[in-house]
């Protein structure tokens, strides 16, 4: 059944359609990518995939289950064979969040994160003889040892709450924990509604943290940062993050809006401070060009507003009044008239 299989699909190889065959079984699928776990040994470094399908990788761990009777010592079998990593900090993760992908599919999954995606079995073989046997800590122990810090101190995080470590994943050390927190927060504060964000969103800045976390530790030990470097500018841009991208999306936005939308736009969102007591309009210019200009031309056009009450109100107290005489009596005007002008001109005579 097998080699009629291999017929057909050889047959429309031929064709011109490229089939990747699997090594152990002869099944022939038509891309690599989710039909062969991914893999970063120099072995593989061609293809940059298992020359194996998910299925056999599968069935040969649950053979090494099966002869072994033991499921961590099978798995780090399978790493052996596969020449991939092995760490048992990678496999309680992948024991912790297993999900609907097998167990032996979800630590190949592990091994791909940016922490151990260029290790191999061959790190493994070092890094048990440094520690004089199987290593079963945490991966963050060995590289507190680097540092000069003790290995089963920096192993045990005991400062750290569970759901920190449940949202970054296991393997780092307090203090690693502290800066990708505090990374994080500082992202998260230039967000304007933070909570709104999707599941994608928040996945991409807490590996946009990880990375700038892992340059700056890097970069500290004089190790080469050029390949994060470019990881995190690609996040940058995705998220359209750069500063360059920030002032072209904000030119582009201001060419496009009205004068009047955007000043409210602005005022809404940075709005100006109070005005300085030194700065005030002391001398009342503001005030009359808007009581005299904007609340003239408002009367005239028939507006109803503050600035027409603003023009009345001081427009009345230059309004002229004549006396009111409940009799309409010639004499009594006459008499108020005169009496008036001539208290006036002994008033005025020396």
């Amino acid at each position: 059944m097998a080699k009629k299989t291999l017929e057909k699909t050889t047959a429309s190889a031929q064709s011109g359609t490229q089939k990747f065959y699997c090594c152990r079984c002869g099944r022939a699928y038509g891309r690599q990518k989710g039909y062969f776990p991914v893999s970063h040994s120099p072995m593989y470094r061609g293809s940059g995939y298992l020359p194996f399908c998910n299925e056999c990788v599968e069935e040969m761990y649950e053979g090494y289950v099966h002869e072994l009777g033991d499921q961590r010592e099978a798995m780090r079998r399978i790493c052996m064979k596969l020449d991939l990593y092995w760490n048992g900090s990678i496999y309680d993760m992948a024991e912790r969040s297993s999900g609907t992908n097998s167990r032996v599919r979800n630590y190949i999954g592990k091994t791909n994160i940016v922490r151990y995606i260029d290790k191999t079995f061959d790190d493994t073989l070092q890094e048990e003889a440094r520690d004089g046997g199987e290593r079963s800590g945490l991966y963050a122990a060995v590289e507190s040892e680097e540092d000069g810090v003790d290995t089963a101190e920096a192993a045990q995080c005991v400062n750290t709450p569970q759901e920190v470590i449940d949202f970054w994943g296991g393997g780092f050390s307090d203090e690693f924990y502290a800066e990708l927190e505090r990374r994080y927060g500082d992202w998260m504060a230039s967000v304007p509604e933070p909570e709104k964000l999707s599941h994608t969103e928040r996945s991409l800045y807490r590996q946009i943290c990880m990375l700038e976390a892992s340059i700056s530790r890097d970069s500290a030990r004089g190790k080469p940062i050029d390949k994060s470097v470019n990881t995190l500018n690609t996040l940058l841009g995705s998220m359209n993050l750069k500063p360059t991208q920030k002032k072209e999306e904000l030119d582009g936005e201001l060419e496009n809006l009205p004068l009047g939308v955007g000043i409210q736009k602005w005022e809404n969102s940075r709005p100006l401070p109070p005005t300085p007591e030194e700065l005030r309009d002391t001398s009342g210019l503001v005030k009359n060009i808007t009581t005299w200009f904007l609340g003239h031309a408002c009367k005239m056009v028939g507006l109803r507003n503050s600035y027409c009450k603003m023009y009345e109100q001081a427009i009345e107290k230059y309004r002229v009044k004549f006396p009111e005489f409940s009799e309409e009596d010639d004499d009594d005007m006459l008499s108020d008239i005169f009496s008036s002008a001539g208290g006036q001109e002994e008033a005025e005579a020396p």
